[in-house]
């Protein structure tokens, strides 16, 4: 698969997971990062864009374990999203 429709398909599945968490819906929002996390460790391939993501678990990470499920959304709907899309 084209690595772009990766992106797009990984796109749409993060603002999924942000929507299950923004409505308190935590058991599948959980279940939704594992999958976008997954997808996400394929999608990525250089140093840089590794490091980049990277740059973002500790603080997204943090938020899951505060339960602060609307912060954990904003990383997944607007912060990943974006530094997909300039990777793209």
């Amino acid at each position: 698969m084209n690595k772009n429709v990766e992106i797009t398909l990984l796109i749409n599945d993060l603002l999924i997971t942000s929507k299950h968490l923004r409505l308190g819906e935590e058991a599948q929002g959980a279940k939704h990062l594992r999958m976008c996390l997954d997808k996400l460790e394929t999608i990525i391939s250089t140093d840089m864009e590794k490091s980049r993501i990277a740059s973002l678990l500790p603080q997204m990470l943090s938020a899951h374990e505060r339960s602060d499920w609307l912060s954990l959304a904003d990383y997944l709907e607007f912060e990943i999203p974006d530094m997909l899309t300039n990777i793209s």
